[in-house]
């Protein structure tokens, strides 16, 4: 009880220093009520102590009924942890209303991660076959808070790595240890930055079961219907976005749904030409859950097809246009001019027997856009604008003791995607991945606590044949590499 009562008294003495965030009123009222709980609480003790030593001065009767009622007078009447902490709450969130509907949180990951290069047959071009070691970590914390009238509003900070004194390397919240060495303080940068607006009178009306606004820097909305082919997890777009979700059909074994998406985001504000660069994306899925083959769970299909519009990319990224043209050209061609990049996903979801949740996934992709044949010379791009994959992903991790493993297959045409936005992980040479490629993904996960992760990510990954490594901005060569990825997650 000591120990609550000096808790207390530095809770109070935190809330009489804590700068002007609430009215003064509301904050003396709440002190004094406090303070009013813990002499009543002290009174108590006292009481029951006097009791104690009364009941320890009677004689012993000898029976088992006189020796337990003193040990039964011995146990004070106390607040549990689960009430004491609910009090503290309550009483701070009404001196401070702001922190109801304030969400903290992030992460902390550790990386160990190993390249094994392997020489294709000696006709090809090989730049570097030097096997490497390095250890990473990623720290990510965001701030959320919900106003309770529809609006949200947060920021997220994540570490992230510089070239020159800029940040341009947007696939990719890695630092790595060593580099540029000795230990030197690491960056962090603003990794969201968002205001969204969802009206409560949408979430159940008609059809509509939620509609969704977001601007500024967030969260890919494309990403539950994408695969690394096209997005790379860390990618965060910047400008507006808007989701709906409508219910179509609801049945004891069946519902039906789909979810709409559509995006404009700024890729580049180009001062040094008449237009800037943007992405227009449009996205419909269908979403089925069915009983209806028997299982005890659900099964689960969804097929989305995407459409992202990318006008006026080449004027920030080919020619010089911008200071890093090269960098985030990555391994498309010179030719790859304006992207029009046409996905197609499929999933299914299901359970068998004793088996864990198996989920399959298929996805298409074609790059429908012009290609710029004055820049494309001799190479044969048009063979280059499409690629595919599939996968199976075993179990899903949620609480301590789950696990999931997966297997994937990628095929990735250079001008299929833009390089700059795909898995940046996706094989080697240098380390770095996106397109022109073709190998595989694999992994396993557990869930050591309810907050701690050990997972293993491998890639097997073969260069395609270099259309012409003058015209690719990096790593045309032909060669194979094992990637192997370690990592420990802590999330708070």
């Amino acid at each position: 009880m000591k120990r609550r009562l000096t808790f207390a008294l530095l809770a109070l003495f935190a809330l009489q220093a804590a700068p002007a965030w609430a009215d003064s009123d509301d904050m003396m009222s709440v002190l004094q009520d406090m303070k009013k709980q813990m002499s009543e609480m002290q009174r108590t003790i006292e009481t029951q102590n006097d009791r104690i030593r009364q009941l320890e001065s009677r004689p012993s009767t000898g029976s088992a009924a006189g020796m337990e009622r003193p040990a039964e007078a011995q146990v004070s009447p106390s607040l549990s942890e689960q009430d004491w902490e609910k009090g503290i709450k309550d009483n701070i969130g009404n001196a401070i209303p702001w922190t109801k509907g304030l969400k903290l949180g992030g992460d902390l990951r550790l990386r160990a991660e190993n390249f094994n290069y392997f020489e294709e047959p000696e006709d090809n071009v090989v730049s570097d076959t030097r096997d490497r070691t390095r250890y990473r970590f990623r720290l990510r914390y965001g701030v959320e808070k919900d106003f309770g009238d529809d609006w949200k509003v947060g920021f997220r900070l994540a570490s992230a790595s510089t070239s020159g004194g800029l940040q341009t390397d947007q696939a990719s919240t890695n630092v790595t240890l060593g580099n540029p060495g000795y230990f030197t303080y690491k960056d962090i940068f603003i990794d969201r930055a968002y205001a969204t607006y969802s009206p409560n009178g949408l979430k159940d009306y008609g059809m509509v079961s939620g509609v969704t606004i977001g601007a500024g820097k967030f969260d890919n909305p494309f990403l539950r219907y994408a695969t690394p082919i096209v997005w790379d997890a860390d990618v965060t777009p910047e400008g507006l976005y808007e989701k709906a979700t409508l219910k179509h059909w609801s049945s004891e074994n069946n519902k039906v749904y789909s979810h709409w998406t559509l995006g404009q985001f700024i890729t580049h504000e180009n001062s040094g030409q008449e237009t800037d660069a943007q992405l227009y994306g449009y996205q419909g899925a269908l979403a089925w859950s069915t009983y209806n083959f028997g299982t005890d769970a659900p099964v689960e299909i969804a097929s989305a097809v995407t459409y992202y519009d990318y006008p006026n990319y080449f004027q920030t990224v080919g020619a010089g246009n911008n200071f890093s043209s090269t960098a985030f050209l990555r391994t498309n061609t010179t030719a790859l001019d304006n992207p029009k990049i046409l996905d197609f996903y499929n999933e299914q979801s299901f359970k068998l027997g004793e088996w864990p949740l198996i989920t399959l996934w298929q996805d298409f992709v074609s790059n429908v856009g012009s290609i710029d044949d004055t820049r494309a010379g001799n190479n044969a791009v048009h063979d280059a604008d499409f690629a595919w994959g599939a996968g199976i992903k075993l179990g899903k991790m949620k609480k301590k003791k789950d696990w999931e493993a997966h297997w994937g297959w990628y095929d990735i045409g250079a001008n299929a995607v833009v390089a700059a936005f795909n898995d940046s992980d996706f094989g080697g040479p240098g380390g770095v991945g996106h397109t022109n490629r073709v190998g595989q993904k694999f992994g396993l996960g557990y869930m050591i606590t309810d907050s701690v992760t050990l997972s293993y990510t491998g890639y097997v990954v073969s260069v395609q044949d270099p259309i012409n490594s003058s015209t690719i901005a990096a790593n045309a060569t032909d060669e194979q590499v094992w990637r192997s990825q370690v990592d420990l997650l802590w999330k708070f």
